[in-house]
């Protein structure tokens, strides 16, 4: 299932690095990725195109994502 999620992250050096890690570790490819400055100063808004299957596993990577600091916050925009 084609899963896309929106990001609000600050903008330091080793932003995208963990993000991609928390994929990576779970073993799923991004298929899309997009950044770009937000309103606010600092912030990026991102967004991860993935196709993920497993809810529970969907729901884990949410988590993992939530937990990094440089990640402000994480929406699900999947079509469902």
């Amino acid at each position: 299932m084609k899963r896309i999620l929106h990001l609000k992250v600050t903008d330091q050096v080793s932003t995208l690095n963990r993000i991609t890690s928390a994929f990576v570790r779970l073993q799923y490819n991004i298929n899309e990725l997009t950044v770009k400055p937000s309103q606010e100063k600092g912030i990026s808004d991102m967004q991860i195109t993935a196709d993920i299957e497993d809810e529970a596993i969907f729901k884990i990577l949410i988590a993992k994502l939530k937990k990094q600091v440089s990640v402000l916050e994480v929406q699900d925009i999947s079509q469902n």
